[in-house]
């Protein structure tokens, strides 16, 4: 008969944990530890606390600002997730030395360092200098689009969002109507619950309707490069909507000029339009800026910077000379003066469902370009995909030919 080690849940366990060697030299959360705790000066945040005489101790802000800047190395950007992982993670735990801030406490901290966040940067910034890690010869610019904490259903232009505030003015008219019809028709008999969740709702709707109300009031339309009236969105209004990788978003473009030596971000500037055209003179100053601000003399003269074509146009290339930068922007058609390119086509399927090519934009396969497969009985589309019917007959197939029209 076979015999196992014994176990019981409800034993207690004795555990030493030393916090400082869980941050192991050479790890991220260790570069993190050990910059913030000896190189940066973050007197700063001395100002806005004011519990010397009163009050409660505030956590420390290189406790915060640590576990802050290691949950999002880690993909962690809710307060809520900070917290639970200051609980529960013993690297967190390492940290923030075993204190346990609530997420409250997290995101006042970051909704806050609106003044402190460049000065930190430039920080890190002469530090990285100092280790080396600066090459400064070459920079990259290059974005993405980063979602915001607003919805796009708020969004619309000023005569969109005048419309969807009447319509809620009409729902909240209706649920009125119909609040005091029931209670008319019912009298004593309607329940309580019944009741409450009628008033929430209109005050939901009514809340709704004064909130597009107060921001067109505030507001003023937003104006396009050609001068037309684009979407504004009443949660965010300096967000936008941006198409990315993932679709479309309510969000913003966010930039950054990387130096070649060691990846090491040297401006990062976050836009409110998904457009690149009128990005790279902020970037550049951006940069001109802060290499000023550590002790580099002229940073950019005679240096070289590369970004890809959606940075090509006329007005990122005419703030190249003001900074004396040596920019590499390739137009969007370069591939097609390339000789190098001149058999990429060759290499494609001959239907590719990014790469489609076809002389009509209705974008239709006629029956002619299906073929039959006598062995399966199918039909096989310009993809190679077999299209399973109940009909066999295959001059009625190819007579109903415009019907199975499928772009794969």
């Amino acid at each position: 008969m076979a015999r196992y080690k014994a176990y019981d849940y409800n034993q207690l366990m004795m555990v030493p944990v030393s916090l400082e060697e869980q941050l192991m030299p050479g790890t991220l959360e260790y570069a993190i530890h050990h910059v913030i705790e000896e190189r940066l000066d973050l007197s700063r945040f001395d100002e806005r606390y004011r519990n010397d005489q009163t009050g409660r101790r505030a956590i420390d802000p290189k406790v915060l600002l640590k576990i802050v800047l290691f949950g999002y190395s880690r993909g962690l950007t809710s307060s809520r997730n900070l917290e639970q992982a200051c609980r529960e993670n013993v690297t967190f735990m390492a940290l923030s030395c075993g204190q346990k801030p609530d997420h409250t406490t997290i995101a006042t901290f970051v909704s806050s360092m609106d003044e402190e966040i460049h000065d930190i940067f430039t920080q890190v910034l002469l530090f990285c200098d100092e280790e080396g890690l600066l090459g400064g010869t070459h920079f990259s610019l290059d974005g993405l689009k980063l979602s915001s904490n607003a919805s796009k259903e708020w969004s619309g232009s000023f005569k969109d969002l005048r419309k969807k505030q009447e319509a809620l003015e009409r729902k909240v008219s209706e649920a009125v109507r119909e609040h005091r019809a029931a209670d008319h028709r019912e009298g004593s008999k309607r329940s309580d619950n019944d009741r409450q969740r009628r008033e929430k709702q209109i005050k939901r709707l009514k809340q709704k309707a004064e909130r597009i109300e107060k921001f067109l009031s505030e507001n003023s339309p937003k104006k396009g490069a050609r001068g037309k009236e684009i979407q504004s969105n009443v949660t965010d209004n300096e967000s936008a909507k941006m198409v990315s990788s993932h679709g479309v978003v309510q969000g913003y473009n966010a930039n950054a000029v990387v130096d070649e030596t060691h990846q090491v971000v040297v401006h990062p500037e976050a836009f409110g339009k998904g457009e690149d055209s009128e990005h790279m003179a902020p970037m550049l100053e951006g940069t001109r800026r802060n290499l000023e601000t550590v002790g580099w003399e002229d940073p950019l003269k005679n240096r070289e910077i590369s970004a890809d074509t959606s940075y090509f146009s006329v007005e990122n290339l005419e703030s190249c000379p003001d900074t004396e930068v040596d920019a590499y922007i390739p137009d969007p058609k370069f591939r097609q003066r390339d000789p190098r390119f001149a058999d990429a086509r060759r290499h494609r399927r001959s239907v590719d469902k990014r790469k489609e090519r076809y002389k009509s934009k209705k974008r239709w396969f006629k029956p002619e370009d299906f073929t039959w497969d006598h062995e399966k009985n199918t039909l096989v589309c310009p993809a190679g995909k077999h299209l399973y019917c109940l009909v066999h007959n295959i001059g009625k197939i190819l007579h109903f030919g415009k019907s199975y029209a499928l772009a794969t």
